[in-house]
């Protein structure tokens, strides 16, 4: 098994997941990803991501959203 130093990064585009707009740098946020396998090797695999979507409830009425670490205003 290999440990890799780093933990695995994701860009995706505000097109794609609309509510990173709102979402603050160095909070944790939940997102739902449909992914598909590309290809593999021994150690890794490399995957599309087919749709995202945010896990995190928000309040419209109220303009904030609710999260795991606290709440965030919009």
């Amino acid at each position: 098994m290999t440990y890799h130093n780093h933990k695995p990064t994701l860009t995706l585009s505000f097109d794609e997941l609309p509510e990173g707009k709102e979402w603050r740098i160095g909070k944790s946020y939940r997102v739902r990803l449909v992914l598909r396998e590309v290809s593999k090797t021994g150690d890794e695999a490399t995957f599309e991501v087919l749709d995202a979507m945010s896990l995190e409830k928000k309040q419209e009425h109220k303009k904030y959203f609710v999260t795991e670490g606290g709440v965030l205003r919009a």
